[in-house]
């Protein structure tokens, strides 16, 4: 299929020089314990081996029945290939994880040098062999390439800000998260465009990794281009019966409407902070409607019963799609339900491996 001339530019836009406009990450360089600890990590040795970059096809399989029109119910077994792959990169990003979060927790500094260094190693190791990038991809594959870039991007930022800036990419990495990112673009502006296909999660979780990828290659256009997303996103939204707004296409997905009003929170509220934070606040009816958002999905958790557009008994969902609640409470304290949610499930809000594990050191403050 040919590719459109608004297209290519904007490809050679975010492949080309990167922009000269500062980015600024939404986690500010924190002085913490490990950042205290941090030396020449490119000297240790990580001794765990990372999986074989994975190069081939991203054929993949769904894990609904695309036969049911809410995307509900799941599928009984996905192909064989397809678990295979999954687990190659699940087993990938669960080891960039794992390395954070021992280098946030450790108070050693053998362990928290070793920690980065496999950060290093392993990010060197897919990136040199530009791994994720094949074309051959089906419409989960392509899902699945920026699922895994939003989880990568985001491990990193987090870490810069927790190592305080003494964690940085090597040439190598810094152009494999470009061309990941020009790769999530290229598949997801057509979206933008297309009238037959839902503008939904898919897209703001896309934006998101384009955003986070963005902040650390220091990309104001790769900020610019997710933040149509946002603003599409609050586009979106429509009032409900009451003080509260709601996402029509997460919600029509019967039972697990409020899950994916949450899922759909998690990247619209870190993309609420790449705007706040670079020069492209909220007005005010957008904070109104965003509030009006958070009230939704906070009420489909505590009282499910009182919001009609709820058609079916609600799947439970789980805490760690509710983590849009630390950067939301603090940028908005004082927000009634969002408070209530976090009063009742705090506890357990903190890791979700999509956004790059555990942010609760991201917001010391919240209690």
């Amino acid at each position: 299929m040919p590719v459109s001339p608004r297209l290519t530019a904007l490809l050679l836009l975010l492949c080309g020089s990167l922009s000269a406009n500062a980015t600024q990450s939404i986690w500010a360089p924190q002085s913490t314990v490990a950042a205290g600890l941090v030396g020449d990590y490119r000297q240790e040795r990580c001794p765990k081996t990372p999986p074989a970059a994975y190069t081939g096809h991203l054929q993949l399989d769904s894990k609904y029945d695309q036969s049911d029109a809410s995307k509900s119910r799941l599928v009984a077994q996905q192909s064989k290939d397809t678990q295979r792959i999954r687990k190659q990169v699940q087993g990938y990003i669960g080891g960039l994880i794992k390395a954070a979060q021992v280098f946030q927790r450790t108070r050693k500094a053998n362990e928290a040098n070793i920690a980065l260094a496999c950060l290093d190693q392993w990010l060197d190791a897919w990136a040199s062999k530009s791994a994720l990038l094949s074309d051959d991809a089906s419409k989960t594959g392509v899902a699945s390439r920026k699922w895994a870039l939003a989880a990568i991007a985001s491990t990193l930022l987090k870490v810069q800000a927790l190592s305080n800036q003494h964690y940085q990419l090597s040439a190598v990495q810094n152009r494999w998260l470009q061309q990941l990112s020009a790769k999530v673009v290229s598949e997801y502006e057509p979206r933008r465009y297309d009238t037959g296909i839902y503008f939904n999660n898919h897209d703001y979780w896309a934006a998101w990794a384009v955003a986070a990828t963005a902040m650390l290659l220091d990309d104001d256009k790769g900020l610019a281009w997710a933040d149509v997303a946002l603003r599409r996103a609050f586009s979106q939204l429509t009032p409900g019966a009451g003080d509260y707004q709601y996402l029509p296409l997460e919600v029509a997905r019967g039972r697990l409407a409020a899950d994916y009003s949450h899922y759909a929170l998690v990247p619209l509220t870190l993309l609420v902070e790449a705007a706040e934070f670079n020069g492209r606040p909220l007005t005010e009816q957008e904070r109104a409607k965003f509030a009006g958002l958070a009230n939704f999905a906070a009420r489909a958790v505590l009282e499910p019963k009182t919001l009609p557009e709820l058609t079916e008994r609600q799947s439970d969902v789980g805490p760690h799609k509710m983590v849009w609640l630390l950067p939301f409470l603090n940028r908005y304290p004082q927000h009634q339900w969002g408070r209530r949610l976090y009063q009742a499930e705090g506890e357990e809000i903190k890791n979700y491996s999509q956004v790059g594990g555990d942010l609760k050191p991201l917001y010391p403050q919240l209690n």
